[in-house]
């Protein structure tokens, strides 16, 4: 899905297509749960989309949940965030890195 705007560029909802596939290529097997955009953004000097990309992976965690049974293995869901750099010309991903919030 390379559609190209009046800028001679890839679109915002092909970048951000791109940036999702390649999230799910990337974890290919892993169960993502709530996989949104997070945030967007176009980089005139490298002609590059930042598109980044959040979801849900659970961990398996220790957690204290009454005095009875101060340990506890419980699984809970922690949010990721990456960054997919897009080339804005190809629509192809470049890199992915870890976005910290």
């Amino acid at each position: 899905m390379k559609m190209v705007n009046q800028e001679g560029r890839v679109s915002v909802k092909a970048a951000v297509a791109a940036a999702i596939a390649y999230v799910k290529e990337l974890y290919e097997g892993v169960s993502l749960r709530d996989l949104l955009l997070e945030e967007i953004e176009y980089s005139d000097a490298s002609k590059k989309w930042l598109v980044t990309i959040g979801f849900s992976l659970p961990e398996t965690k220790e957690v204290s949940t009454s005095v009875i049974f101060p340990s506890k293995t419980s699984r809970e869901l922690s949010r990721r965030y990456k960054t997919v750099i897009i080339d804005a010309v190809s629509g192809s991903p470049d890199s992915m890195k870890i976005r910290t919030v």
